[in-house]
């Protein structure tokens, strides 16, 4: 059996548990032909029961319906996802019932990525994603005979030297040895890793990649643009990798304006990304290439992302990272509800930007439907989820409480929660999360046909707050603004 992306496995089922033995023998043969290995089938197929078992049991409350499992292969992964048109998600119920529901699927942590999706009129949608077994760089290198030392710089090596061009697909190896010169194992996009999923996600459209290469065809820098589709006209800027042994050469700038070039021919909108901050190299050359600082969320890079040559050891806390935006291509007008409280920093981030926003006030709470829509994404190897409110309802606060204890017990990390900042109901809604326990993180435009303000939650970790590097002063200002709605106190106020 061959399955591609645009060609999914559809197997629709009555929502009875008689039908379930055998849908699951079916993604246990399916995910195995996929490529996963006895043990990561055996484990999806749990993690897919208990998913199925949610729809049965609480979607149609005793009436007749129906479901769909529906597998995918996308670059290096298995999607398996359960789609269903029954009630919304029953928090009181899911509560109660402590051995079943969403939150067992969350905390058996069995799959690589969870992800749940409102489909509006067409019901809801459970992705569970797990990444397939490939050939790590340490496989392939001891496979290669390649050696594992660096090679010396040649000391007549000049600026010139260094070729930027787009990445061809089958540079995919070469990139990940560049990666682990930069970061040993501990880059938070651990496909980059993976030189067959690299590949693949190039050869999709879904990565668009520039590199920096010495005479001799090596990668000594990278930088690329991620998008959820070929088509997206959004995508996140990051891998932004520079050989330590080449630091000081200049090319990573001229990475970013040939990837900018490529993405605005192309018709995309913009590029967003995190700039990291226990050094302000990577700040300051998404500066230089036209990116503005719109938030900063704390905690957003794991301690076990390692920097070679800049730190002496491992971090024992999470770090901040710097939310920047560019603009490639105009974005439409559009009518902006900051919250009162927060409304003077909003209005300072769209004056840095210069994003063509109108700023407006409403003075009542617009009439909503009862159920709310939020989607969640999930990521392990980060340890952090995001919380996207789709549509919002009058049950909005009991959802967010719910997501936010079921991923607490699962020891989140980092929690953020996105408001859509284009519908009025988001000056209301911001102090009632905010009374939950989230603070204000920034923006991220045009991620959501709009705007979103971005909260953060810290779910009993350290923060590395006190070896901040920033390189303006508007960004100064923001992480003080944070810091003080977190309630952490300045570093800068404690030094003085």
């Amino acid at each position: 059996m061959k399955t591609t992306e645009s060609q999914p496995i559809r197997l629709s089922l009555p929502a009875e548990l008689d039908f379930l033995p055998g849908a699951m023998a079916l993604v246990r043969e399916v995910t195995k032909k996929l490529g996963l290995e006895d043990v990561d089938s055996r484990h999806m197929e749990l993690v897919v029961e208990e998913a199925c078992l949610n729809v049965i049991e609480h979607a149609f409350e005793g009436e007749v319906g129906s479901y769909d499992i529906v597998i995918e292969r996308r670059p290096g992964q298995i999607v398996i996802a359960v789609e269903d048109r029954g009630l919304p998600l029953d928090i009181k119920k899911l509560e109660e019932e402590k051995g079943s529901g969403l939150g067992v699927i969350l905390m058996r942590a069995f799959a690589d990525e969870v992800r749940f999706l409102n489909l509006g009129r067409l019901g809801k949608r459970v992705e569970l994603i797990k990444n397939l077994p490939e050939k790590n760089l340490d496989n392939i290198i001891k496979e290669a005979a390649i050696p594992a030392q660096l090679t010396p710089v040649s000391p007549e090596l000049k600026e010139s030297d260094i070729a930027v061009r787009p990445m061809r697909p089958d540079e995919t190896v070469k990139l990940a040895r560049c990666a682990y010169r930069c970061y040993g194992y501990t880059y938070v996009s651990d496909h980059i890793y993976y030189p067959e999923r690299s590949h693949e996600m190039v050869e999709k459209g879904l990565m668009i990649s520039v590199v920096a290469v010495t005479p001799q065809d090596e990668i000594i820098g990278h930088l690329a643009v991620v998008k959820e589709t070929p088509e997206a006209l959004i995508g996140e800027s990051g891998q932004a990798i520079v050989d330590p042994r080449y630091r000081g050469h200049g090319f990573h700038k001229k990475m970013g304006f040939l990837l900018s070039s490529i993405n605005k021919a192309a018709g995309m909108v913009g590029t967003f990304g995190e700039a990291v901050t226990v050094h302000p190299y990577s700040q300051k050359s998404a500066l230089t290439r036209g990116y503005v600082e719109t938030g900063l969320l704390l905690g957003f890079i794991p301690p076990t992302m390692y920097f070679k040559k800049i730190q002496d050891e491992a971090a024992s806390k999470r770090r901040a990272a710097v939310l920047m935006y560019k603009r490639l291509n105009d974005e439409p007008l559009r009518n902006i509800y900051p919250p009162a409280h927060h409304g003077g920093m909003l209005r300072r981030i769209y004056k840095n930007s210069g994003l063509r926003r109108n700023i407006v006030t409403n003075e009542e709470m617009p009439a909503l439907p009862e159920l709310s829509k939020v989607d969640i994404k999930f990521k392990a190897e980060a340890n952090w989820a995001f919380l996207r409110v789709v549509e919002y309802g009058r049950d909005l606060e009991e959802i967010i409480r719910f997501r936010l204890k079921e991923l607490c017990q699962r020891r989140t990390d980092c929690i953020y929660l996105e408001l859509p900042l284009s519908h009025p109901a988001t000056q209301f809604y911001c102090a009632p999360m905010e009374m939950l326990g989230f603070c204000f993180g920034g923006i991220m435009p045009e991620v959501q046909n709009g705007d979103v303000l971005r909260l953060q939650y810290f779910n009993n970790v350290d923060l590395e707050i006190d070896d901040v590097h920033l390189a303006t002063e508007f960004g100064r200002e923001l992480f003080e603004y944070v810091l003080k709605a977190g309630g952490f106190k300045s570093p800068a106020a404690e030094r003085g």
